[in-house]
């Protein structure tokens, strides 16, 4: 059934407000779109830090504009959402994968915990290898209270929440419609503070990747770059003829250096995985599209042609809407959401709505009941009957969801085994000998210039070493630094011998380094202090932590 759908896009700078009709899934009829300044300081990396505010610029704009939709799906920009390529084998249903994203979701995303964060997910393809059958998905972690302000704004605005979309997810959608089956594509949409790649085959998505640079990040870079104001830097990057003037090659290479380098790092890892997916070309939209000279960059870095959309398929303009091929560019977010959103909502999904049906059932029976005065046992009969089958669709709801979870579990399990297996192996043709080297580089550190190193030896991990010193004093400080290393598990001293004569060098030479170091010289040459020395080496043990504890 279609419904009529606000469709609000809440940015850094600029809010999008859009009327849409949902036709079908490669269709929407745009009613009405208008757009407001988002409130000073009301925004925050996707955080709506002052929801009164943005809700009286957006009731604001769309006051006397013919706006009369109850429904609200909003699509969210922000660095705090993760996104990460997963693949798992194939289930059927979105709640079987649902459950499988969610039960892996500290591998995923490590940062993340089920009570804070959210996760949804959108198929990139299906597809066969030598394991069988498999999906692979974009899965995303959105925190939870980000997700929670954007429904305090609906609140605000007296709307109901229809869903949650994420940026990467609704462009995606909507650039699905205008790609052309057989051609590999790079589409770029540059943001102020963001970009985000997407590598399409056809209407698939093979890659989608976003980097935290935009037109900001090359706008801030001339800024330093040429010592320039912000609205100098703005004016300079948008006319072509006046760049060309006034920056060089050079210049305007560093300025772009670390949006173009990002990109062209996603760019290698995509053809490094699929070599036989040459990108046939690059298409660019979105803020930073605008940047004058942009085009020819990527073009020489990356080695395909350039082109800007210029209409949208899949999006129609209402009667009133008055929207033309160039405003449209703007609202793809707005537009995309609506197509199919990825669902970072609160909703607790179909289960709950199919016991909500169940217990109306139940509100219906009783009130029926309740008319015809039969309001006894048969009521409450009824009310158990049906509170049983509320219970016994979620609990099979519920098994339904995870029966696949089980083998994953299992396969997860026994690549744990073998993981281990292969460690330990590796942890065996581990030698004590390989801290030789840095037992050697230690001890030239530590021995003082008036002591020699007679003999030296080391096997299996025990290092014997014969040490010949002016006295006793100076081997005991040695020990005392040698002790302090905190790979010598054993340190013994065999045997101890005294002498006399020098130890290295002419006579004047001791004699002038024994007296800076304030040395008895008739000491040192009277007498001469041999000592043989063991170690044993061993690096100091770590403890790992490891599912059921620490070992």
């Amino acid at each position: 059934m279609e419904q009529k759908l606000l469709s609000i896009y809440v940015g850094n700078e600029v809010t999008r407000v859009c009327e849409v009709v949902k036709k079908s899934a490669t269709l929407v009829v745009v009613n009405n779109a208008t757009e407001v300044a988002t409130p000073t300081g009301a925004m925050d990396d996707g955080y709506l830090t002052d929801v009164p505010a943005i809700a009286e610029a957006i009731r604001g704009c769309v006051f006397g504009r013919g706006f009369s939709a109850s429904k609200v799906i909003f699509t969210i920009s922000s660095k705090k959402i993760a996104n990460k390529e997963v693949v798992i084998p194939y289930v059927r249903g979105d709640k079987k994968i649902a459950a499988i994203l969610e039960a892996n979701s500290g591998e995923y995303f490590p940062m993340s915990t089920t009570g804070d964060f959210l996760f949804a997910h959108t198929i990139m393809e299906t597809f066969q290898d030598v394991e069988g059958k498999k999906l692979r998905l974009t899965a995303v972690a959105a925190p939870r209270d980000l997700v929670e302000c954007y429904y305090e704004l609906a609140d605000e605005l007296r709307l109901t929440v229809e869903d949650i979309d994420y940026v990467g997810n609704s462009v995606l959608q909507l650039l699905s419609l205008q790609m052309k089956e057989g051609d590999t594509e790079l589409v770029l949409q540059i943001e102020k503070d963001m970009t985000f790649v997407n590598v399409m085959s056809g209407k698939s998505v093979i890659l989608q990747r976003s980097v935290p640079y935009g037109k900001n990040a090359v706008i801030n870079s001339m800024m330093e770059i040429k010592k320039l104001t912000e609205k100098e830097a703005k004016t300079l990057l948008s006319n072509r003829d006046m760049l060309d003037r006034q920056v060089t090659e050079e210049e305007y290479a560093e300025a772009v250096r670390y949006l173009i380098s990002s990109i062209g790092r996603i760019v290698e890892y995509h053809r490094s995985r699929n070599p036989d997916r040459i990108i046939d070309g690059i298409r660019v939209f979105g803020e930073g599209s605008a940047i004058a000279g942009i085009d020819d960059v990527l073009r020489q870095e990356l080695g395909a042609q350039v082109t800007h959309f210029s209409t949208l398929q899949g999006i129609k303009a209402g009667s009133k809407s008055y929207l033309t091929s160039e405003t449209a560019l703007r609202y793809l977010a707005n537009f995309g959401a609506v197509l199919n959103p990825i669902g970072l909502n609160l909703n607790r999904g179909k289960t709950k709505e199919n016991v909500s049906k169940t217990a109306d059932k139940i509100l219906y029976a009783i009130l029926a009941l309740s008319i015809v005065g039969v309001v006894g046992w048969v009521t409450w009969t009824m009310i158990a009957y049906y509170g049983k089958v509320a219970e016994k669709e979620l609990l099979e709801a519920n098994i339904k969801a995870i029966e696949d979870v089980e083998q994953i579990k299992l396969n997860y399990d026994n690549a744990a085994a073998a993981y281990q297996a292969v460690k330990d192996f590796a942890d065996s043709t581990n030698s004590n000998n390989e801290l030789v080297l840095q037992f050697i580089t230690d001890l030239e550190r530590i021995l003082p210039t008036t002591m020699i190193i007679d003999g030296f030896s080391a096997s299996g991990g025990t290092v014997a070493f014969t040490v010949t010193a002016p006295n006793k004093e100076a081997v005991a400080d040695m020990i005392v630094e040698l002790k302090k290393l905190d790979y010598i598990q054993t340190f013994n001293i065999p045997a101890i011998a005294e002498g006399s004569g020098y130890i290295r060098g002419t006579e004047e030479d001791i004699l002038a380094a024994l007296e800076e170091q304030g040395i008895d010289t008739e000491e040192y040459i009277n007498t001469i202090v041999t000592y043989s020395f063991s170690c044993q080496l061993a690096a100091p043990v770590e403890e790992t932590e490891v599912e059921g504890g620490a070992q």
